[in-house]
């Protein structure tokens, strides 16, 4: 009599027998899985070490720059074009995953949309008050005063006036970069930073 066990086909002490392809069934991953380093204990949720977060202060300093250089240099540049598009540079940095969930940054990323929206602003009042003085002037005056150059000291006075506030905010914008990067909270005057929006 045989040692086999009626029903299995195939002596426990020699090899398995070989299935047909597809028959073969789900094999056990080898130790360590496919390319997958081994299992080991998982921390507790909320008790893991987190890596810290990288700071923010050059971010914050950049929303300033950018608020600052669109309004100087894209001025220089672009014949003032540059003044009424300020708010762009701060608003991306704002509007952004980070910018919404640091308070820091939030902060001063806010700081410098209400500066860029406030040098818009200005630029629009400036633009209308001079054509709006050189209108009302050459509706006003007669031939004489016309031919002379009485329209230039109304006109002379309200760009003193707007390159004294554009100078203004240019110093307050330097100023908050360089408070941004070192970690500060700063707020700018209301007069060159209407606070329009809050953080």
């Amino acid at each position: 009599m045989s040692d086999q066990q009626p029903g299995y086909g195939y002596d426990p002490q020699g090899p398995p027998p070989q299935q047909p392809y597809g028959a073969q069934g789900w094999q056990s991953a080898p130790p360590g899985g496919y390319g997958y380093p081994p299992a080991g204990p998982y921390p507790t949720p909320g008790y893991a070490p987190q890596p810290p977060s990288a700071p923010s202060h050059s971010t914050a300093m950049w929303a300033h720059l950018s608020a600052l250089l669109t309004v100087s240099a894209g001025s220089v540049i672009c014949c003032g074009i540059g003044a009424f598009l300020g708010w762009i540079g701060p608003m991306s940095i704002r509007n952004d995953s980070r910018g919404k969930n640091d308070p820091y940054l939030r902060h001063h990323t806010t700081e410098a949309l209400n500066f860029g929206i406030t040098q818009a602003v200005m630029a629009v009042i400036g633009t209308v008050l001079y054509f709006g003085t050189m209108l009302v002037y050459g509706l006003a005056a007669d031939e004489t005063q016309l031919a002379s150059a009485g329209l230039a000291i109304p006109m002379l006075t309200v760009v003193a006036m707007m390159a004294a506030y554009g100078l203004t905010g240019i110093i307050c914008a330097i100023l908050a970069t360089v408070k941004a990067k070192s970690g500060e909270w700063w707020t700018y005057p209301r007069l060159i930073a209407w606070p329009m929006l809050k953080p």
